[in-house]
C-alpha cells in the first residue's frame, strides 16, 4: 500500500509521480533515440528488434514478442516493416506450420553493425546527468522496478 506521504505528494505535484516521471523518461528516451539514429530511419522498437534477432537467432512472431515485452499487434507491425526494408525475414516452420520463425538478414545485421554506435550514444545522452556511480544505481533500480512489476503489464516479458 503506498504511503500517505506519496499520495499527497501526487495531489500537490503530479510532476513528481513515479508514473509521470517514467512516461517524461520514456518521451526523453525516444526523442534521443531518434535523434542519434535519424540517419537509419529506425525506431526503438524496431532497432530492440532487429538487436535479439541479431543476438539470438530467430524466433518465432510470438516467442520475439514476449522476448522484447511486446503484444502480438505491436511485434507483427514491428517485424512487418522490418521485413519491407529486407532487415529481417519471415519463412514457414517445418515443425508447426503456423509458425512464421523470423530471422535477420544480412542487410538487417550490417545496419545493426552501423547504428550501434548512434544507440550506445542515445543510452549515454539519457544517462548523462548522472555520474557513474548514480548510473548504476538508476539502472539496478530502474530493472528491480521493471521486473517487480512484470506481471502487471499488458506485454509481460517472457524469457
Amino acid at each position: 500500500m503506498a504511503s500517505n506521504a506519496l499520495k499527497s505528494s501526487i495531489l500537490e505535484d503530479l510532476r513528481q509521480a513515479p508514473g509521470h516521471l517514467l512516461r517524461r523518461c520514456q518521451q526523453i528516451a525516444v526523442s534521443v533515440f531518434l535523434d542519434e539514429c535519424q540517419t537509419w530511419d529506425l525506431t526503438p522498437v524496431q532497432f530492440a528488434v532487429l538487436v535479439e534477432l541479431n543476438r539470438h537467432g530467430p524466433h518465432d512472431q510470438v516467442g520475439l514478442g514476449g522476448a522484447l515485452a511486446m503484444d502480438r499487434t505491436t511485434i507483427g507491425v514491428v517485424v512487418k516493416k522490418l521485413e519491407e526494408r529486407g532487415l529481417v525475414e519471415r519463412s514457414i516452420s517445418e515443425q508447426d506450420r503456423r509458425s512464421k520463425p523470423v530471422s535477420i538478414t544480412s542487410a538487417g545485421s550490417a545496419l545493426i553493425r552501423n547504428v550501434l554506435p548512434a544507440a550506445e550514444m542515445a543510452q549515454d545522452r539519457m544517462l548523462a546527468p548522472l555520474n557513474d556511480a548514480e548510473r548504476s544505481q538508476f539502472m539496478r533500480l530502474l530493472g528491480k522496478v521493471a521486473d517487480g512489476n512484470n506481471s502487471e503489464s499488458r506485454a509481460p516479458l517472457r524469457r
